[in-house]
């Protein structure tokens, strides 16, 4: 299970904490095909049957996030720091408020239509 904090900032809003280690992603971020001649004679025909074991969504990430960010969150905001900070889990409070300070902001969440 993933590490989880609670804490408040500056300001006394409480913010949520965790890592995201994202095992869903694309993991190829660039065209690997970089050669005109086109692949060995030996490789078969690949470019029409879909290989992959597993099927679902793939989101392609950009290598900044592949392995990972922390994220944070409260009940009107939200954050990203990548990559995951070394043992973030274990700092005191006000070391993880330094972390939050240089987070990436983000849009807010959107919501569910009811």
């Amino acid at each position: 299970m993933s590490p989880h904090r609670v804490f408040r900032d500056d300001g006394d809003v409480v913010w949520n904490a965790w890592d995201v280690i994202p095992a869903w992603g694309e993991r190829r971020v660039s065209e690997r095909r970089n050669r005109t001649e086109g692949p060995p004679a030996h490789a078969g025909e690949r470019r029409h049957r879909e290989r992959r074991t597993a099927h679902g969504i793939r989101i392609a990430l950009t290598p900044r996030l592949a392995k990972g960010w922390l994220a944070f969150e409260s009940e009107s905001s939200r954050r990203r720091l990548a990559p995951i900070p070394h043992e973030w889990h274990e700092l005191p409070d006000d070391d993880l408020r330094e972390l939050w300070r240089g987070a990436e902001q983000l849009p807010p969440r959107r919501r569910l239509l009811e």
